[in-house]
């Protein structure tokens, strides 16, 4: 495991360790939601979907758990004490992205939306267009507490695929609204297509606020 580079003499080896599950957690979550997702697009809730769900719940409690013991490590042993907000409140973003892929994830399983099967393709590419934003996002949080002056270079991939992913949105609605659905499914499965466009729109504020953490270690 490479080290952070924060000083040696104001963190902890177990800190620097529960950063790192933390966003492993994070990460893995992202991976679970997108396969989740697109096997529940392809094939309805089978038995991979609830495994997906299952992966997904415990990665969100883990990352809990984690978030809450690095906080009271921070601030009860005074470590960091010019960056201890900015890392709790990144870690806090991402912590959210975890509620919102569980929360969505059970809505799913919950209401079981009926995506339409001619824009099967377009809604998976939006999916991973989605995920890929909020993995890069992880990514440049790993880069912030290694070597912060790099974390411009994951910025610019956030961005790509939060775009991607909203014009993806906005085609796949197009069509759906123009179909001949009843109204009532077409409001259904326009619910469920914000849901997963506000995980992409998340990650790319997060990756916001990554980008101002890191000048701020810079200077």
């Amino acid at each position: 495991m490479a080290d952070f580079k924060f000083s040696p003499f104001r963190t902890t080896r177990l800190m620097q360790s529960e950063i790192q599950e933390f966003l492993d957690a994070v990460s893995m979550a992202v991976l679970a939601y997108q396969d989740g997702m697109v096997a529940y697009v392809k094939e309805g809730w089978l038995e991979g979907a609830e495994e997906k769900l299952q992966q997904i719940c415990s990665y969100e409690s883990r990352g809990d758990n984690l978030r809450t013991n690095i906080g009271l490590t921070l601030y009860t042993e005074m470590l960091l004490p010019d960056t201890a907000g900015d890392v709790l409140g990144l870690l806090s973003d991402l912590d959210h992205l975890l509620d919102r892929m569980r929360g969505h994830f059970i809505l799913v399983e919950i209401e079981k939306p009926e995506f339409p099967v001619d824009s099967s393709k377009a809604i998976i590419d939006f999916i991973c267009h989605a995920c890929s934003a909020m993995e890069h996002t992880v990514i440049a949080a790993r880069t912030y507490f290694r070597d912060p002056k790099a974390v411009h270079d994951q910025i610019h991939k956030i961005h790509y695929h939060e775009e991607e992913a909203e014009k993806m949105a906005i085609r796949v609605l197009k069509n759906i609204f123009t179909a001949d659905y009843p109204l009532e499914r077409k409001c259904h499965l326009r619910d469920h297509l914000l849901h997963i466009d506000r995980l992409a729109n998340q990650a790319d504020e997060t990756g916001d606020a990554i980008a101002i953490y890191a000048v701020k270690r810079s200077i």
